[in-house]
């Protein structure tokens, strides 16, 4: 039988004749190619702008046919060819040799453009299938016997192609040679070309923002909750909508009528969050704008306000010149213990309400620990748990899920994307490259620079890409301006997302140590739909055996943990626990659940 393109066919545009055709040309050996309803778009010379071969019947020492079917009855008069209806009897005019002719010269023209191998024979047939036609019938000029096909050729198909092949090399004069195994492929690749345009990651994101939409409602139900409960300390792993439902809170307290403070900590957050519609009861504040307000100075050096301020507030300020009855904390697990403590009472003394969102990875300031956040895991009076990651997609929240310990079951969701990526450099140079040719990827995907970030675990001047003000001939910046590539650090960046990350400066010697784990896990999980994690291999290949191990070591504590009910399933690395894995720099993004990519 020979093979068919496509390989399956469901539609015959309702022509009985297409399906007889097509059931006969099954009896055909090996050899031949069937395409069916070959459909092209033509040029300026052909007198029709596009056309449709029913049949391209192909063989690699025969040449090409293009086939056109007609069923029902077949009549010539006054110069046209007729279809009958064999039910009704009506009648209606068709020019099946000009529909095949057209075919038939696009072919030759779409071959002669692009293929480079020997060229085959191209000639055309009629498929009339309902009919026999005598060989002594006397035919008008563009029609011979042998490229007529007609019902008695349905039996035997192959006799009745070689005649029309036969007639064409006879017309043409043509000398077949037959194609070799390459030029036939190369051939069939012309004519059905293969590709696959992977969707852009700007799409993903858009596509994927209505899944994150979804579930981020079904985190509302704690806000729901939080009616009854006036404090509570609300813990959620990265991704899982805290500073949604952190301005979502302080928009259904702002309803009642009384004065909201809404507080981070992060002045590009804080920069975020005043972007935002809210009502002219919220206010947004960081640690150093509040400070700015209560203390009516914003004289003071930016590296001692929250210091000094922190003191001022523990000690001297007057708890009855506070103006804000309720008070919503976003990312709590970078404001001192003290403060949040004196915040609560606050809200207490004023008969408000006192939220706190935090995230007890996400401890990198020196002053807290996640070993002791003492107010907000021992003392607010209720604290609440989100389980639903709503910013990544499952890749990447197991990725970043792989280096911490992850207690919730369905924290990864089911809105998938690629694997992130990780690529290793060796220098400077190398690092910049990776930058660029990140940049250049995401704006080929239409991710607009806004979308966009390049964060180091480090600070900017200890960055490898310290001192470079261009990538891929766009402007740099290390804040959030239009026309520019947004490099900052991981600990400026927290709070916020971006559907495209590259992560950088994250030393392998390092992959052990729980500051740099954190750091990943905060850095990578910004990224909504794509993240490459760039890798300083400041290790010799020996190196890789112990840091292997130890991150393997890592994962089985993990993997115990889920026995034990503590840890997420879904997070849990396969291969953890099974035999040790080779000492080599693939190992390392096998236990990220990561895959390799080629710069």
């Amino acid at each position: 039988m020979p093979t068919f393109y496509p390989s399956i066919t469901i539609s015959f545009h309702a022509s009985e004749g297409e399906k007889l055709v097509y059931k006969a040309l099954q009896k055909l050996n090996s050899e031949y190619s069937v395409i069916h309803s070959y459909r092209w778009l033509g040029d300026e010379a052909q007198r029709r702008s596009e056309g449709e071969a029913d049949f391209l019947i192909i063989h690699p020492a025969k040449g090409i046919l293009s086939v056109e079917v007609k069923a029902g009855g077949v009549a010539f008069r006054d110069g046209n060819w007729i279809q009958i209806n064999r039910n009704t009897g009506s009648e209606k005019i068709m020019d099946p040799f000009g529909q095949a002719a057209e075919s038939q010269y696009r072919v030759r023209l779409l071959l002669r453009n692009n293929y480079r191998g020997t060229m085959p024979l191209i000639g055309r047939a009629v498929w009339f299938t309902s009919v026999c036609v005598d060989k002594n019938l006397k035919l008008p000029p563009e029609a011979v016997r042998d490229i007529i096909l007609d019902q008695d050729s349905l039996a035997e198909p192959e006799k009745a192609l070689d005649a029309a092949f036969g007639y064409w090399q006879r017309n043409l004069r043509f000398v077949a040679t037959p194609l070799t195994g390459g030029q036939y492929k190369e051939l069939l690749r012309v004519l059905l070309p293969s590709f696959q345009i992977a969707e852009t990651i700007s799409s993903s994101a858009r596509e994927n923002q209505t899944s994150y939409v979804q579930l981020t409602r079904q985190q509302f139900a704690v806000l729901d909750f939080l009616r009854e409960q006036k404090i509570a300390a609300i813990h959620g792993p990265a991704g899982t909508g805290k500073s949604l439902l952190a301005m979502e809170k302080a928009r259904m307290l702002a309803q009642t009528g009384q004065k909201v403070l809404l507080l981070c900590f992060n002045e590009f957050l804080l920069q975020h969050l005043r972007t935002q519609e809210l009502d002219p009861l919220i206010t947004v504040h960081n640690v150093r704008s509040l400070a700015e307000e209560i203390l009516q100075d914003d004289s003071l050096p930016i590296e001692q306000i929250n210091k000094f301020f922190e003191e001022y507030f523990a000690t001297d300020f007057d708890d009855t010149d506070w103006q804000y009855p309720n008070i919503v904390v976003d990312e709590g697990q970078d404001i001192s213990d003290a403060m949040l403590e004196h915040l609560s009472f606050l809200a207490e003394l004023n008969d408000g309400s006192f939220y706190v969102f935090y995230d007890r990875n996400q401890f990198i300031l020196e002053r807290n620990s996640p070993e002791q956040p003492k107010y907000l895991d021992r003392k607010a009076e209720c604290r609440l748990v989100l389980y639903r990651n709503c910013r990544n997609t499952a890749e990447i929240a197991a990725t970043v899920g792989s280096l911490v310990d992850m207690r919730q079951e369905p924290y990864v969701n089911n809105v998938h994307g690629e694997k992130p990526k990780a690529v290793f450099y060796n220098d400077k140079a190398a690092a910049r490259g990776i930058a660029e040719r990140f940049v250049k990827t995401m704006k080929d995907n239409r991710v607009a620079l806004e979308d966009m970030v390049i964060l180091s675990v480090h600070s900017l001047e200890h960055s490898a890409l310290h001192g470079v003000t261009e990538l891929a001939g766009i402007p740099v910046s290390n804040t959030l301006q239009d026309g520019k590539v947004w490099v900052t650090t991981t600990r400026k960046y927290k709070g916020l997302e971006a559907k495209a990350v590259l992560l950088v400066d994250v030393e392998v010697s390092k992959l052990t140590d729980a500051v740099m784990q954190r750091m990943i896990y905060i850095g990578g999980s910004r990224a909504n739909t794509y993240l490459k994690v760039a890798f300083y291999e400041d290790v010799e290949k020996g190196d890789y055996r112990a840091i292997v191990d130890a991150l393997q070591e890592q994962m089985k504590n993990h993997c115990k943990d889920v026995s034990e009910g503590e840890a997420d399933t879904d997070i849990c690395v396969p291969g953890a626990t099974e035999a040790k894995l080779p000492g080599t720099r693939k190992s390392v993004v096998k236990l990220l659940r990561m895959e390799n990519a080629t710069e």
